[in-house]
């Protein structure tokens, strides 16, 4: 094991075992794979490496290979007594031995010290061999003993162990080295962590459990120029721990009135029944948005006016003063309904806590009108022209990871709230895109990211082969889901209209 995985792993069991916390596969992978805490080991290393250096002198360096001789004797003056020699017996032949023995010289053995580095299985691995002697000579590595079917072999021309590790574990290798012409051999410790897509389990809820939901859903519009596309998967840690999926969506496209409704909520991790909170706000939601932009809604009808002809500043506003009341209802009908069941199964309301990120959307001619409502993390964009996006609405991320907003009377009646919805009408919006954080997470790693245009781009990038047969491409997003990135195990939500 080399110095730094050494020291590593010193920390993390000391700590581990003094603070008695409780040790699990996914939090051991995540201190190991953990940057910050790579970087205070080099620290330490470095440290350690420096005040060592200053306490060395030239003397200390040099360690010359001592020979062992036999004393010297003065000939001179030293009179030799030659073994007196006893008459041979018939037949016997005589012996001639040496009148001073001779002592070969002893060499003391140097001692090597031979790092590498560690290995994952399923990862490319390619580490130096790198040996020092404490006699300060130059050793040559002649060859590498290596377990079988390991997928590593030792390329002697750049003295490195490379290849594809197979297996996980600790793996003994022996180094055959030389210095001014002999031998020797060490044994060297190869370290081959677990590839940590292999530690996942899949586990079913328990047959009994209340509200169950499917592990994979997905959804498909295609009408003439409309194609909208929905998907959600149970994440990784839902998986391990054999629990529902918390995520939920809603998509729908009105062929009279030409409205869409795109919906997506992200119930509460710590929240017992968040899976059911979450359905419960989308069926709510989205029950009230369909009726209020109905045909048969005499009272919207001036709004949809100003938002076709969108010329006059004072209309617009009006627009935006309905639409966030619009949202204001659904909000409001969608919490009563999360206490009605809260009380209907003597629960705390909290128990079914979620976010709901909304938009509905009207396609005019080669302009797409858009009106969003965010509560929660994920996000919500307006792509197009290519290159160019607009974030329609800000995250409510907290002081730390996970922590967010949800849906409850507190957010409705803050004073901010309609700061949560955003309105606008653009050209050339080739995506409108919805997600719950199990997405944006992983893909934009920050809120800052969320406003990087490259970072869309590249995100337009991947999901267009999914796109690109339309008749499958609820299920292509719902593959595309299972993605994998470290430290993202969260339950994972995708809608897009394009």
């Amino acid at each position: 094991m080399d110095k730094k995985a050494l020291l590593t792993k010193l920390i993390i069991d000391d700590t581990l075992t003094q603070h008695r916390i409780p040790v699990h596969e996914e939090l051991v992978i995540a201190l190991y794979e953990d940057v910050e805490i790579s970087q205070h080991i080099d620290f330490i290393i470095n440290k350690i490496k420096t005040k060592t250096a200053e306490k060395i002198t030239p003397q200390d360096k040099v360690q010359p290979i001592l020979l062992l001789l036999p004393p010297a004797r003065d000939l001179t003056s030293e009179e030799i007594a030659l073994p007196e020699e006893k008459p041979l017996k018939p037949g016997q032949i005589p012996t001639h031995s040496s009148s001073m023995p001779t002592e070969k010289p002893i060499i003391q053995r140097p001692t090597a010290k031979i790092t590498l580095s560690n290995a994952k299985v399923g990862t490319a691995f390619n580490s130096t061999l790198n040996i020092e002697l404490n006699t300060l000579e130059i050793a040559e590595i002649e060859a590498v003993d290596v377990p079988e079917e390991l997928g590593i072999t030792f390329d002697h021309e750049s003295c490195c162990l490379v290849g594809m590790p197979t297996k996980s574990g600790n793996f003994t290798l022996v180094i055959h080295w030389s210095v001014n012409a002999i031998r020797y051999q060490n044994e060297v410790l190869l370290i081959i962590n677990p590839d940590p897509r292999s530690l996942w389990q899949i586990n079913e809820p328990p047959a009994d459990s209340p509200y169950p939901k499917a592990h994979i859903d997905s959804k498909l519009i295609l009408e003439k120029d409309i194609r909208i596309a929905g998907a959600s998967r149970r994440g990784r840690s839902h998986e391990h721990a054999g629990t529902f999926r918390d995520d939920d969506f809603y998509i729908h496209h009105d062929n009279q009135s030409q409205w869409s409704i795109l919906i997506v909520a992200d119930g509460a991790g710590s929240a017992r029944y968040s899976r059911e909170g979450s359905r419960i706000a989308i069926n709510t939601v989205s029950h009230y948005l369909k009726s209020q932009l109905s045909v048969e809604n005499a009272a919207f009808k001036p709004h949809l006016e100003a938002i076709h002809q969108w010329n006059d500043n004072n209309a617009i506003n009006q627009v935006g003063s309905f639409f966030a009341q619009l949202f204001r209802n659904a909000a409001q009908l969608a919490i009563n309904n999360l206490k009605n069941e809260a009380i209907h199964i003597n629960e705390p309301v909290k128990s079914f806590s979620t976010t709901l990120l909304a938009t509905v959307s009207l396609r005019i001619n080669n302009e797409l009108f858009a009106a969003s409502f965010w509560m929660g993390d994920g996000a919500i964009a307006a792509y197009g022209p290519a290159g160019k996006v607009r974030v329609l609405g800000i995250p409510d991320s907290g002081e730390y990871a996970g922590q967010t907003r949800f849906l409850d009377d507190s957010a409705l009646n803050d004073a901010e709230f309609n700061r949560r919805i955003i309105i606008g009408k653009w050209k050339e919006i080739s995506h409108l895109i919805l997600m719950t954080d199990g997405v944006s997470d992983p893909v934009f790693e920050t809120d800052n990211g969320l406003q990087d245009p490259n970072k869309w781009t590249a995100l337009i990038d991947e999901i267009s082969p999914c796109l690109a047969s339309p008749e499958n491409a609820d299920n292509a997003l719902a593959e595309w889901l299972n993605f994998f990135s470290a430290g993202n195990h969260d339950d994972r939500t995708l809608v897009v209209a394009w």
